[in-house]
């Protein structure tokens, strides 16, 4: 390698007797707050990205967190609620499958559309299924699927959406702020539901049910595809200078 440098380029000077090791220059937390909000584009991404995770969680909550009292009181004996949501477990399973294989094929927020496609899909099948437990299952597979799906590719997008010297601070404020969604989703929503049950369970009123809890993850994507940028295969350097 040496003489092929040579070569080309000439006698190569000397090196130092003592080499400086190149040392990174470090960045504060406020100064990453800084980079982040004196920035309009960063200002603006971190608005969009708050914002769809916000909405995003409020239905990931309410049906990772209460899923089985919402089968209970659409009429679903406890213990068969718990197993069709503990059977739902294996739509988490396949969502790392696929986003391993074909993640990275679309653009990010694509991913949130055919997320909450699943999730309308996936409640639906449940909301009609009634005493067909077969249905239910597949539906609950489908559903956790759908409200999970947009999640690891969304999780990329949100890193990819700041600089280096303020990707980690401004992932963890946009996912961290976005998690006052799922409090306000378990809380409000599950409330909200309740009241609607009080007045007897139908087939429709559990299909009601299920479509407001994926409102709130339309709105999410919604929001993602509206104004959302585009970072699939591209350089972080290119997305976030």
């Amino acid at each position: 390698m040496e003489k092929k440098a040579t070569s080309k380029l000439g006698n190569l000077p000397p090196l130092p007797n003592i080499i400086q090791p190149y040392i990174a220059e470090r960045y504060s937390y406020l100064d990453a707050l800084k980079t982040i909000f004196s920035s309009s584009l960063y200002i603006k991404r971190f608005g969009i990205l708050v914002s769809m995770w916000l909405f995003g969680y409020m239905t990931v909550y309410t049906l990772a967190a209460g899923l089985t009292s919402i089968l209970a009181s659409l009429g679903f004996a406890p213990p068969e609620a718990g197993m069709i949501a503990a059977i739902g477990v294996i739509g988490f399973i396949l969502v790392p499958i696929t986003t391993f294989f074909v993640g990275d094929r679309l653009e990010r927020k694509t991913w949130t559309v055919i997320s909450v496609i699943f999730t309308i899909i996936g409640g639906l099948l449940i909301a009609i299924a009634g005493t067909n437990v077969a249905l239910s299952f597949l539906g609950s597979i489908i559903l956790f699927y759908g409200f999970n799906l947009w999640v690891p590719t969304s999780y990329a997008w949100t890193a990819e959406s700041f600089p280096t010297r303020a990707r980690s601070t401004g992932f963890a404020l946009c996912d961290g702020v976005g998690h006052i969604g799922g409090g306000i989703g378990i809380i409000a929503i599950s409330s909200f539901i309740g009241s609607l049950i009080a007045s007897g369970v139908t087939t429709t009123l559990a299909i009601e049910v299920f479509l407001l809890i994926a409102l709130f993850q339309v709105i999410s994507t919604i929001i993602a595809i509206a104004i959302g940028h585009r970072s699939a295969n591209k350089r972080l350097d290119e997305v976030s200078p």
